[in-house]
């Protein structure tokens, strides 16, 4: 799956957090965020846990 890296980059910003919060905040590796905000594809697993740690649906989230 691949996620819409702007938009989960503004998500981020509005809600003032950096990838090391995202991370804890979804039990996502920081490397695998930098990953995908690099434009590589994830796990449908992977993109749930961003969409929830971020409070949006996760069809939101993708291209």
């Amino acid at each position: 799956m691949r996620v819409n890296a702007l938009k989960m980059q503004i998500l981020m910003g509005k809600k003032n957090l950096t990838i090391k919060e995202l991370s804890y905040k979804s039990a996502v590796s920081r490397q695998t965020i930098s990953c995908i905000k690099a434009g590589k594809s994830c796990s449908p697993q992977v993109a749930y846990k961003l969409s929830q740690a971020l409070d949006i649906d996760m069809q939101e989230l993708l291209e």
